[in-house]
Parts: structure tokens; C-alpha cells; sequence
């Protein structure tokens, strides 16, 4: 991955059945490290529920967790290195957080329970990628066999954790710090993949590399003990590039903590492996100039390398599809919204080929003809919006329950017939 002070993204998702619904959008959330500014979205990934509390007695959830000796801040703003060195099968994971959050963390799934889903995941004895040198980027990711739509490319658990608030509350020296205490429990062979990371630019010292590497390449992964979001490292995922018609998806599972890379589409052998940083869903001159200012890069993908008419139609795609979601969106007598219209939106995500959001689409071609009252098409498009979403966006998202409940009872969605009623 290019290496820039790099923007961390979060994949959102609101869902209301009374209002209309938005999709999730994949969004910028700047990067407390650089700056403290509040987040241009709010995360929705799954939370603990009714977490268990942890007990002194044998098979606690905190008896795998080892404290790192090492702690900055004071009384509930006191942060700590948490290091449980046998997760994974011996991958090992560090946590920069407080007592009470790592108390509700160890009590996750992923935590209580090595299953055999997680040794089956680790067990692929060759990824279908490899690193390579590519113009212009820096290390990236090329497929080494044809990958099929909607397969799992990768699986991968995080190295080190940090609270946000930690990166609020602390300056910089005192979480250099955390992370030189966090990496040193790491066991050698992630520690190393960790350290292999890009600091995007030179360090004055070891803290300030491994603060860099943090700032450089971590994920926003949510909200871990259900108060505040973390930011994660991992290691072969950050060397995915970003284009603008990314051919993965990815999101962070909550029940096993992997961040989890599929493909949208087929992806040919010596093909680039990406995803989207910044929402594709945007004009050329938009992403450029995002890009630029939160990667420190101009895009040279496919789609911001093309001819200027072909940049053109792209533009007046994107700009017909932002016109489609506000009218659809709009329940109102006054919308003009309709069953071809929704068909339309479809058609214009598979040409833009934005596959990665295209559940969006789906979900609102469901809206309009259970507006209608065809049931037929309205399951199939339900269908084939918890179908993607389930595989690409991740099983914990509200649309998905929506959809289900459509399929499920169509007649009984708030929605029934809404259109006709506004006639």
C-alpha cells in the first residue's frame, strides 16, 4: 500500500423502518493521530451485549490476558498494555486500553473460544496473492491464480489495539511508549510482519517508528468494549492499494476479530488486489483531490487514468446515481420515485462498477416495488441485498435485518404500498 498519512475508513450503516433507509458508505474518519477532529460519520459495528463480568476463579476470561507492566494517564483515563500471546494459535494480540474496557473485551467470542472456524481460516496453505513492487505505489498485492467472485482472499487478526481515546488523552511520547511495551509482548513472527510495515517517512527513533506504523497503516475496527472505537494494525492487510473500482471488500467480524477481504468480482491472474479509502461514489475531481490531501497521492487507477470523455460519463453516472438515492429516499406524495427508476440505480452501480455498495442499490429497488405492492420483486431484490451484505459488508448490519424481515413478511413491512398510498 502507498504509503501516506493515511485516513482511517469505517463502514457505516444506519437503518430506520419508519425513515428511509441509508446504506452503509464507506467514509472518511480522520485520524486522531494527526489531528483531532471529530469523525465525519458514526460507527455502527456490533457491540457486546450483556457482557459477562470477569472472575478471579480458574477459566476467567481475563486468566489469558497479561498485563504489560506498563501503564500512562491517571485514575479512568489510566491506559495500559494488555498482551494475550496465545490468541490466534500463538498470533498473539496487544491492547492499548483501560482495565474496565479490556475486562469487557476478553469476554468476546473471539476470546473465550479458539473454534475450529478460526484453524480451518488459518489453515489455507497458499494465499492466492503475492507482494510485488508496483510504479507509483510502492508494495501492492497481485493475484496469482483466478480468485472467483465472493471469495474470502484473506483473514487476518490485528497485531495491536489502541483505544481511541487513549490517542486523545495521551500525547505522543506516552503512546510510543504503550506501543514499544504492546509490540515487545507481540510473539517474534507477527511482531516482525509488524515491523515490516511502512512509516511512510523516516523515524527519529524506535517510539516514533512504531507510532508512525500506527498512523501510517491502522483500520478503524469499532467499538470493542462497547464505548469506544479502536484503531487496529494488521499486517498483510494494509498492503492493499486503493482504486476507485475496488476489486475487494472488507470488513472487521466481531465474533472471530479478523478483518476479512473478499472479492467483489473475479480478479484475473497478475491483477491488482484493492479496496476503496475514500468513497468511490464521487466525481473524478472529488476523489483526486481527497486523495491527494488525506493519502498524499494522485489516483492512477483505471477509472482516474481513463480518457477525458470516458471521465466525463463516469462523472454524469455518478451524478445521476446520487440524484436517483434523494428521490427514492424521499417517501414523500411529492417523490417521483418508482420501480424503473430503482432498476435504473441498479444498472448504473454495475456500469460505474461500484460492486462493493451495489447492496445499496439492491435495498431500494426492494423499497420501491414493495411500495407498489409486488412482492415478487421485491423479495428478489431483499434477496440479493442480504445475500451481498451477509457476504461483503459483514452479518451484524441493520439493513440486512430489514431485508429479512421483508422476505419474511412482505405484506406486514411498514412500507407496503406506501407508494400507492401517496398517489
Amino acid at each position: 500500500m502507498l504509503r501516506f498519512l493515511l485516513s482511517f475508513q469505517v463502514t457505516v450503516a444506519f437503518a430506520n423502518l419508519l425513515q428511509p433507509y441509508q446504506e452503509p458508505l464507506t467514509c472518511t474518519v480522520h485520524n486522531p493521530l494527526l489531528s483531532l477532529q471529530p469523525d465525519n460519520c458514526v460507527a455502527s459495528n456490533a457491540v457486546p451485549t450483556e457482557p459477562r463480568r470477569p472472575s478471579n476463579k480458574a477459566g476467567s476470561p481475563m486468566k489469558t490476558w497479561k498485563p504489560g507492566g506498563l501503564c500512562r494517564g491517571v485514575r479512568a483515563d489510566k491506559f495500559c498494555v494488555y498482551s494475550n500471546p496465545s490468541f490466534n494459535q500463538g498470533e498473539g494480540v496487544s491492547i492499548v486500553t483501560t482495565g474496565k474496557s479490556i475486562s469487557t473485551i476478553a469476554t468476546r467470542p473471539a476470546f473465550r473460544v479458539e473454534d475450529e472456524k478460526v484453524a480451518e481460516i488459518d489453515s489455507t496453505p497458499t494465499p492466492p496473492y503475492r507482494e510485488v513492487e508496483i510504479v507509483g505505489k510502492d508494495i501492492g498485492l497481485i493475484a496469482t491464480r483466478k480468485i472467483q467472485a465472493g471469495e474470502l482472499i484473506m483473514a487476518r487478526t490485528p497485531g495491536i489495539m489502541v483505544n481511541e481515546k487513549a490517542i486523545q488523552a495521551l500525547g505522543k511520547k506516552a503512546v510510543s511508549e504503550l506501543l514499544i511495551r504492546a509490540v515487545e509482548n507481540l510473539p517474534p513472527q507477527h511482531r516482525e510482519s509488524l515491523l515490516k510495515l511502512s512509516t511512510h517517512s523516516a523515524a527519529s527513533d524506535y517510539g516514533d517508528k512504531l507510532y508512525r506504523i500506527l498512523q501510517t497503516n491502522s483500520f478503524r475496527t469499532g467499538y470493542h468494549d462497547g464505548d469506544n472505537p479502536f484503531y487496529s494494525l494488521f499486517t498483510e492487510v494494509s498492503r492493499l492499494n486503493h482504486g476507485c473500482r475496488p476489486t475487494c471488500a472488507y470488513y472487521f467480524d466481531h465474533t472471530d476479530f479478523r478483518q476479512k477481504v473478499l472479492a467483489v468480482r473475479d480478479i484475473a491472474v497478475g491483477e491488482e488486489l484493492t479496496i476503496a479509502y475514500y468513497d468511490p461514489l464521487q466525481p473524478y475531481s472529488v476523489r483526486q483531490e481527497k486523495l491527494q490531501k488525506e493519502w498524499g497521492f494522485q489516483c492512477s487507477c483505471e477509472r482516474c487514468s481513463a480518457d477525458a470523455a470516458s471521465i466525463a460519463e463516469s462523472d454524469e453516472r455518478v451524478k445521476k446515481i446520487h440524484a436517483l438515492l434523494k428521490e427514492m429516499d424521499d417517501h414523500s406524495a411529492a417523490s417521483r420515485a418508482c420501480p424503473e427508476k430503482a432498476e435504473l440505480l441498479v444498472s448504473l452501480y454495475e456500469e460505474e462498477g461500484i460492486l462493493t455498495r451495489i447492496n445499496e442499490a439492491y435495498y431500494r429497488a426492494a423499497i420501491e416495488y414493495i411500495g407498489v405492492g409486488d412482492i415478487a420483486n421485491a423479495t428478489k431484490y431483499a434477496t440479493l441485498c442480504v445475500d451481498h451484505g451477509q457476504r461483503f459488508i459483514g452479518p451484524d448490519r441493520p439493513f440486512i435485518k430489514e431485508m429479512q424481515e421483508l422476505i419474511a413478511d412482505p405484506t406486514g413491512h411498514p412500507k407496503w404500498k406506501f407508494r400507492l398510498k401517496a398517489v
